[in-house]
């Protein structure tokens, strides 16, 4: 197998692309060939040190995301066979062109995607999902999504459609959010949010991509009984709340995270994005490639994901 690994914690200097044995699964896993990997931010925080690695994953091979061909499947898996083509989550070990999955935290791929495409779908996908869930969306609420431009920006404006709402990108870049816009999505310069949010009777919920101060600005923009669910800390580690405002609206204010939960907390909820949107995913919900990068150019895609105007899933490819 070949694949990224981190040479203790720093800058891109400890990352190296390197060759090994093919690992072989347990008893409920699966081995996986992929020849695409979608790269994340964790990824990013994980090399800096900020993203500790559950006990039971890779230590030093990062990657949080898996899509390819089953190869392998370990001796109590029923579910999978060799040549299914699937998609999912791991703990880590996802920059690689093998990868160990465990057979309850993946789903088949979509059929009307390519590999590439299939790829940049499932942390995206999943964490959308996740944060959806945790807002209780459905049928009539009106969704803020802030930090639209992204994998899971995107994937939460397409998800709220299908679960019955409607959703508004909120970014800082107008050309960034001219691209959202061509997808279908609502979008809204986030210095004039609040009158477009407003002209709505505000948002019945917020997905917050964001994180730092401008989670005390979502409270201005939900309505009373509202849900504030916040994804990322990219804009910062802290916020001021104006707790006066959010006892007086009675709003909901959680966090979420995918990484650190029990086997059987992300079984359930890949289970639960099967029963209620798998016949979508690829068809009506497909995140948009920003820039696919070989294996050897890892530290360049690690660069890529703090850079201006990036729009969508950044990959790497380990070739056929």
């Amino acid at each position: 197998m070949r694949f990224i690994r981190f040479n203790g914690h720093g800058g891109n200097e400890i990352v190296s692309l390197e060759e090994g044995p093919d690992p072989v699964p347990e008893p409920g896993q699966i081995l996986v060939a992929a020849r695409y990997a979608g790269v994340n931010p964790a990824d990013v925080l994980q090399r800096n040190g900020g993203y500790p690695v559950p006990p039971d994953a890779p230590q030093d091979i990062p990657g949080l995301e898996v899509s390819g061909e089953v190869v392998a499947v370990g001796s109590r898996v029923r579910r999978w066979e060799v040549g299914d083509r699937v998609i999912g989550i791991v703990g880590g070990g996802g920059l690689a062109d093998r990868v160990l999955a465990q057979d309850q935290h993946v789903w088949r791929s979509p059929a009307a995607l390519g590999p590439a495409q299939a790829a940049a779908l499932p942390e995206a996908v999943l964490t959308a999902f996740d944060a959806l869930r945790r807002a209780r969306v459905g049928l009539g609420d009106v969704v803020v999504v802030r930090g639209v431009n992204g994998g899971v920006g995107i994937a939460a404006c397409h998800l709220v459609r299908e679960l019955g709402g409607r959703a508004i990108g909120i970014g800082r870049s107008e050309a960034a959010l001219q691209q959202v816009a061509a997808l279908g999505i609502t979008v809204a310069l986030a210095a004039g949010a609040a009158e477009v949010v407003a002209s709505l009777g505000n948002a019945s919920a917020i997905i917050d991509l964001v994180g730092g101060e401008g989670v005390a600005e979502d409270l201005s923009l939900l309505r009373p009984g509202g849900r504030i669910v916040v994804v990322s800390t990219a804009g910062g580690l802290t916020a001021q709340v104006p707790l006066n405002l959010l006892m007086g609206k009675r709003a909901d204010l959680m966090g979420t995270v995918l990484r650190g939960r029990s086997n059987a907390e992300k079984a359930l909820l890949v289970g639960d994005l099967e029963h209620r949107l798998s016949a979508v995913l690829g068809d009506r919900v497909s995140i948009p490639v920003d820039r696919v990068y070989q294996a050897e150019e890892a530290t360049a895609a690690f660069d890529r994901l703090g850079e201006p105007g990036k729009f969508g899933k950044v990959l790497l490819d380990f070739g056929a």
